[in-house]
């Protein structure tokens, strides 16, 4: 494929700055750019333009490029995404149900969907148009899925749960796997039988090895637009909200309810039967002990707003010196006691 900056900008809706008549033949990164690709670059990174030699840079705002040709845009990462989509399209997959999938003969299909070789599709099963579900993927009975939703290998989805549209489930995920309830007596656990199932709104993404607990009662939910990382565990009953990120290895134990756009990012522990208010955000390895109040930074075991978190490492680092000034004026403090004593 070859366009010319100007057609990409025009796709993007940007502005150039520079050579529009240039072609484009493909889209890297900043420091691979040639120039006959197109790259984009942000803060802090737009300082060493004048060293890139690419044949166009899609950047948010007028900066010194060199011999670059820009693209302004509102959101140079979207705008990447777009050209990335448009120049590396996805693989086609042939529609149709494969021979050697199992589908149910109550199930129904959408228009335009697809079911590859040793799916498994139970009763009652509702997917919508133009769903694509890869091989070795295992749909429970009484399933809902929306319209343009992507199944990858080995994913399965148990019985009962809904799932919206344009979801995106990764490979070996897992969504509605029974939750983790027992009663102990006499030191013995006996199972508490978990009845409930997951709701997953629109546009959520749930990553490769990712587990979701069903409900005991009710429904574990994840809202619209969340996006969810690999190898992240949600507990039963867990609520997040609207738009949230949940990156790698976090846990988020059973009942806790999250806000809207919360970030949790990589290895965050979460108690439950919490709450945690909007746009709360928790740095990597984060201990959530507690209800969370919305609008702030949180860091370190036990969690702490983020300002307090550096303070307190910052004293950590010196806390050596510290114990030896300590012990220094306990020695000299006896010594004046000493005195004054006789």
């Amino acid at each position: 494929m070859k366009k010319t900056v100007q057609e990409l900008a025009a796709i993007l809706g940007g502005m150039v700055i520079g050579d529009g008549t240039r072609e484009i033949e493909d889209i890297k990164g900043l420091q691979e750019a040639g120039m006959q690709d197109i790259t984009f670059a942000v803060d802090p990174y737009t300082e060493y333009l004048p060293q890139v030699h690419a044949g166009a840079v899609i950047v948010e705002k007028e900066v010194p490029a060199g011999d670059n040709t820009l693209v302004l845009v509102k959101n140079p990462r979207l705008a990447f995404s777009q050209l990335l989509v448009l120049f590396h399209p996805r693989q086609t997959v042939a529609r149709g149900i494969h021979p050697t999938a199992v589908v149910d003969d109550n199930a129904v299909l959408g228009d335009n969907a697809a079911v590859m070789a040793y799916a498994v599709i139970g009763r009652n099963v509702r997917i919508g148009k133009n769903c694509v579900i890869y091989p070795y993927v295992f749909i429970g009975d009484n399933v809902t899925i929306g319209d343009d939703a992507v199944i990858y290998p080995g994913a399965v989805i148990h019985e009962n749960c809904q799932l919206g549209d344009r979801l995106v489930v990764r490979a070996h995920a897992v969504i509605g796997g029974e939750g983790f309830g027992f009663a102990t007596n006499e030191g013995r656990h006996t199972r508490i039988p978990q009845i409930g199932n997951v709701k997953i709104g629109d546009d959520v993404e749930i990553g490769a090895c990712t587990c979701i607990d069903n409900g005991t009662l009710d429904s574990t939910v994840v809202k619209r637009g969340t996006k969810i990382d690999n190898l992240v565990h949600l507990g039963h009953n867990v609520e997040i909200g609207e738009d949230c990120f949940i990156i790698a290895q976090v846990g988020i134990a059973g009942s806790t309810k999250a806000g809207n756009h919360c970030i949790f990012a990589g290895q965050v522990g979460c108690t439950g039967h919490i709450t945690i208010g909007d746009n709360a955000v928790f740095a990597g390895k984060t201990g959530i002990t507690g209800n969370v109040e919305g609008n702030q930074v949180y860091a370190g075991y036990p969690m702490q707003p983020h300002m307090e978190w550096k303070r307190s490492q910052v004293y950590l680092k010196h806390l050596p010196d510290m114990a030896k000034k300590i012990k220094q004026l306990e020695k000299k403090i006896a010594e004046l006691e000493k005195k004054t004593a006789e």
